[in-house]
């Protein structure tokens, strides 16, 4: 497949590197004369192909033309003069290998959204036999495709159920599950069911015993999830509801199978936490997958939180466990703060899973979100445009007079800015965006260069913390690598 890559003259040796070891792919990279292509829409790029014949003749030699993701307009524009089929790419030119091994597999691009957006929420199409719904979306017998389930942790005041169960539902839950603390009146979670069911989606209850799955039944949940000996002590309470029931022993959930017939039933064989017990957990999940009949649950929430790691990463290898083990739903809890945005993690986490089991593939050479921190190509070399001067340290101009403040606002996801002069504070902003709120202070409290320097890199790490989620802390490093720990500092 040849496919051209329009950029700019400024951008086209980094493109040229970029794309060059992409494998089933041709690329033909052509350059506009611009500086920059980024800030213009696809009408301007149609409009300057057209006046230029030579790049026009170029292009109308390729099977398909992508445009980067961050001009604005529809590429159909392109198109039209070309006579070539034209997508975006994505917004990041380091992703632009990843789309393209994509395309050669098959993936469509669109004319109007970034391949950020379209191959992110790209899910296979994969048979399956369908053992029942919950709510509107259905069950397989044996996954893939898997049913995301998260709960909402105890921990969460009754106040924020409704919210929670709204951001889990917009980051991909298919069903959302009310969690129970024993001591808890069975009251109370009947009244988070009530609040869970404001989001839409299918609610299930965590049960500890029979009087607190009552309750939550006649609250309006569809189901609930308890252990598989409470579950057969209930089973004239639950005939027609999901039951999710639990047991490290697959005698007992056979037992299960058998007597809870009357109810849409899924089985949890327990995931061990590593080092602790996940290999033997693995091969009784093998087991009940090849025994039982019921679909069967695979649970991450142990696993992410006392695994010593970003969950993005343990979500990507949890997901492959699960389409492998032949799951039908997978459990998220984002019990502490590191899991928070976990269901997020684990529905891309799935997407990749699914597409790589439909495939018959592994992931590698796929579109991932979940590679946040690092990517799957080398950075391209800098392009200088001069010979560079070696620039060591340099003494920053310290001022007793006048300084700056600078936080980060998680509860509100934006980047404050506070400036002092003889120790008093004589204004701040605040905003979603660190460049903007830079220029605003750089006007508003007229900083001289070398403080406006200062402010625009403690600015941006302050953002970018928002997105890690991370603590910012003025004049300290963000991320601390494990080979800068170690006192290697390459890479």
């Amino acid at each position: 497949m040849r496919v051209g890559i329009v950029t700019s003259r400024t951008a086209e040796p980094l493109v040229r590197e970029t794309v060059s070891g992409v494998k089933d792919v041709e690329a033909m990279v052509v350059a506009l004369p611009v500086p920059v292509i980024s800030l213009l829409s696809t009408r301007a790029i149609a409009s300057i192909i057209r006046s230029r014949p030579a790049l026009a003749k170029a292009l109308s030699s390729v099977d398909m033309i992508i445009l980067p993701g961050t001009v604005s307009g529809d590429a159909g524009e392109v198109a039209k003069v070309v006579e070539r089929p034209t997508y975006k790419g994505p917004k990041s030119l380091g992703e632009l290998p990843a789309t393209l091994a994509q395309v050669a597999r098959g993936a469509q691009l669109d004319a109007v959204k970034s391949a950020d957006e379209v191959l992110g929420s790209l899910m296979p199409s994969l048979s399956y036999e369908e053992a029942f719904r919950v709510g509107d979306r259905p069950v397989a017998r044996r996954g893939p495709p898997l049913v995301i389930m998260s709960e909402i942790d105890p921990s969460v005041p009754s106040s924020r159920v409704a919210e929670t169960a709204a951001r889990l539902s917009g980051d991909g839950a298919d069903v959302v599950i009310v969690g129970a603390d024993p001591s808890w009146r069975p009251e109370e979670v009947a009244s988070r069911v009530r609040e869970a069911l404001r989001a839409g989606r299918p609610v299930l209850a965590e049960a500890p015993n029979e009087e607190f799955a009552e309750r939550a039944l006649e609250a309006g949940a569809e189901g609930v999830v308890m252990t598989a000996a409470m579950a057969l002590r209930a089973r004239d309470l639950l005939s027609g509801k999901v039951v999710v029931a639990s047991s490290g022993d697959i005698n007992e959930l056979s037992e299960a199978e058998g007597r809870l017939s009357g109810s849409r039933l899924i089985l949890d064989p327990i995931v061990e936490v590593p080092p602790l017990g996940m290999a033997r957990s693995l091969s009784r999940y093998l087991e009940a997958s090849s025994k039982l009949r019921s679909p069967i649950l695979f649970s991450a929430a142990d696993v992410t939180e006392e695994v010593e790691a970003d969950t993005l990463g343990v979500h990507a290898l949890l997901s492959l466990m699960a389409v492998e083990l032949r799951a039908s739903a997978y459990l998220v809890v984002e019990e502490t703060y590191k899991s928070y945005r976990s269901t997020a993690e684990a529905r891309e986490a799935l997407r990749l899973a699914e597409t790589a089991w439909q495939l018959r593939s592994t992931e590698r050479g796929m579109f991932s979100r979940l590679l946040v921190v690092k990517q799957g190509v080398r950075p391209p070399r800098a392009v200088q445009a001069a010979e560079a001067e070696e620039v060591g340290y340099v003494e920053p101009k310290v001022s007793a007079d006048q300084y700056l403040v600078i936080n980060a606002d998680h509860e509100r996801g934006r980047v404050v800015v506070t400036f002092f002069r003889d120790g008093s504070p004589q204004g701040a902003l605040v905003g979603r965006h660190a460049l903007s709120v830079a220029r605003a202070a750089v006007r508003r409290f007229g900083l001289d260069p070398e403080h406006a320097a200062y402010l625009g890199y403690e600015l941006a790490k302050a953002e970018m913390s928002l997105k890690l989620g991370k603590t910012y802390v003025q004049d300290e490093p963000l991320l601390v690598v494990p080979w800068e720990r170690n006192g290697n500092q390459g890479c």
